[in-house]
Formats: structure tokens, sequence, C-alpha cells
């Protein structure tokens, strides 16, 4: 079913906005979302679809143009690495769930585009928000960079990045930094690491950390703002446009 951007939501928004809640929720909490969760939201997915396809309400070559660039896509940036193999099913069955939605701000109807343009850019406020933070710490006069001997370009990307904690350690924070050690071993100084592709997490207090957000927490605010905007980035173009005269 395709809805404007004023109608009534149907089923398929409910059970999509459930699905991305839990998932999300799992992802934060384990780190691991298991396939039988995908394939539960899936085949409703194709229940909910053949049913309105069956009552015309749904014109089965939109539906399948939908399904079918949502796999591409969603698998395809999977498969290159920018993301995880949850992120690309839960493309995948938005696909099957809400392949169409034609939103208030907006140039095309493909909703799980939408939501990943849409959470991508959201995501975005993550560093931005980091960096507010160490601005604010080193205001304060906090020694947020003590022991470490780096030019002044990498603290400022160890701040777009990550923060010092100096409590016990959350679950799932990636460590950013490294000891520099002496020939015989003794630690002289410490450095930012920004290889951020790691599987263990910071166990250690005091360190420089970054934190593991799953992109499903950033696709479930995409899929929201999607509801009740529209396509972000559309939006930001007609923004901008206005503003320089274009």
């Amino acid at each position: 079913m395709i809805l404007d951007g004023y109608g009534v939501y149907s089923i398929n928004f409910a059970v999509a906005a459930i699905m991305l809640l839990f998932t999300s929720y799992l992802d934060l909490k384990k780190r691991e979302v298991e396939d039988k969760v995908w394939v539960l939201f899936g085949a409703l997915g194709v229940i909910l679809e053949a049913y309105e396809v069956a009552n015309g309400e749904t014109v089965l070559i939109q539906l399948l143009i939908g399904v079918g660039l949502a796999t591409l896509v969603g698998m395809g940036l999977f498969f290159f690495g920018f993301y995880g193999g949850a992120d690309g099913k839960a493309l995948v069955v938005l696909g099957l769930l809400v392949p169409h939605y034609v939103p208030k701000v907006g140039i095309y109807s493909i909703a799980p585009l939408m939501i990943l343009t849409n959470g991508v850019l959201i995501s975005i406020f993550l560093p931005l928000g980091l960096l507010i933070y160490n601005s604010w710490q080193i205001l304060k006069k906090k020694p947020i960079f003590e022991g470490f001997n780096e030019p002044l370009y990498r603290k400022i990307l160890a701040s777009v990045l990550g923060y010092r904690q100096t409590g016990k350690p959350r679950e799932f924070q990636f460590s950013m930094e490294k000891d520099v050690t002496s020939a015989t071993g003794t630690i002289v100084s410490r450095k930012f690491d920004f290889s951020l592709m790691r599987d263990d997490f910071e166990t250690k207090s005091g360190t420089w950390v970054t934190p593991g957000i799953p992109l499903l927490v950033f696709f479930t605010a995409g899929y929201f703002l999607l509801l009740v905007y529209g396509d972000l980035v559309i939006g930001l173009i007609q923004f901008f446009s206005k503003l320089l005269g274009f």
C-alpha cells in the first residue's frame, strides 16, 4: 500500500516499527540479532504484501521494484563491508514490510533507501556530540589528553571519534589508543589508534574509547524521521538551495 505523507499508517508500518525497535534493542544488548528474528518479520511482510496485492491495494510491479532495490542495496553494502549483516538484513525485511512510502518531503517512494540515507545522516550527529563533549571537558580543564604526545590534528580527530572514559568501562566500547614502548619494553607514552575495525572491547578505565552504537539504532531513528518528515537528503538539498538562492 502506498500512503501519502498525511495518510493513516497501515499495519505494515506498525510491524516495521516494532521490528526496528526490537532488533535495535537486541543489537545494543548483545551485538547480535538472530536470523530467526529476520525470518519472522520477513514472513509477516510477505503475508501482508500478498494480501494487499490480492486486494488490489498494491501494484505488484511497484512492490517488486521496492523489494528488489532494498535487497540489492542492503546486501550490496554488506558485501562490500560498509556495515554488518544485521543492517543488510534489516533493509531487506524493510523492503518486504514497507517497500514504498510517499513522504511529505522527498522525490521518490522507495522507503528502505530513504531509511538508509536518513539513518546515515543522523549518525553524523554522533561525532558532533562527541566534539561538543570533549570541548566542554577541555574548557573545564580536564586533562583528557594527558600522556599523549600527539599533534593537534590527531587530537581533533580523536575528539570527534571518541572520548576519555574515566569510570567503569561500559559495554561495547572500542579502544582508541595504544602504548608506545621503549627498546626495553617500558611504556613511554600513548598514541591514538584509529584502526577501529576490531572485535575486542575495552575493559580498562581511563582510556580513550569510541562508542560502538549499531547502525540499526540510526536506521530506527531514520524510519521515524521518514514518517514524520520525509527524506532528509532532499530536505537538506532544498534548504541549502533556498539559502543560496538557487
